[in-house]
């Protein structure tokens, strides 16, 4: 397979929708924490430190970081699954998702901008999905073929030339 290097424009636009689907999420999140249900601050702050989490490692694949990369691609594992049975659900996406999923329900969704679903008890939905985001899976497999350049040599690094003079 080949390779793209992580200052290819495709990584870099990856990188910038992460960010902004980070922000969008953070955003959505801080207009919830004003309910009153001390749970449900708990499970929105949750959400927004994930989203949170999205940009800042995304911040990182774009600036070259090793770090960053295996972030972006463990937060977008966290995009995959679509769940929806009648004691719990789940569900987040940051910028854009296309769910494919079966159940009760059947077919196909397109969304864009950021979006979580939790419930944990009895819902006010009666049937049961089980689903994928196939955008951060597509996202996943492309950032699969990214490789990070090494730093380069620090030889010609002041303090290292300090070191290296004869007395």
């Amino acid at each position: 397979m080949k390779t793209i290097p992580c200052t290819h424009r495709i990584v870099d636009a990856v990188c910038a929708a992460l960010v902004l689907g980070g922000v969008a999420g953070v955003a959505i999140c801080l207009t919830f924490l004003k309910q009153p249900s001390l749970f449900t601050r708990v499970i929105t702050g949750l959400f927004a430190l994930a989203y949170a989490g999205m940009a800042v490692a995304a911040c990182g694949l774009w600036r070259g970081k090793q770090l960053g990369l295996h972030w972006t691609r463990l937060l977008l594992l966290a995009q995959v699954p679509l769940v929806q049975t009648p004691l719990f659900i789940y569900g987040l996406s940051a910028g854009a998702a296309v769910n494919v999923y079966v159940g009760t329900n059947f077919g196909i969704g397109f969304e864009i901008g950021s979006r979580f679903s939790w419930w944990l008890g009895f819902s006010p939905q009666n049937g049961w999905i089980i689903g994928a985001n196939v955008v951060p899976i597509a996202l996943f497999l492309l950032l699969h073929q990214v490789r990070i350049e090494p730093d380069p040599d620090r030889s010609g690094d002041a303090a290292h030339e300090l070191l290296a003079t004869p007395k």
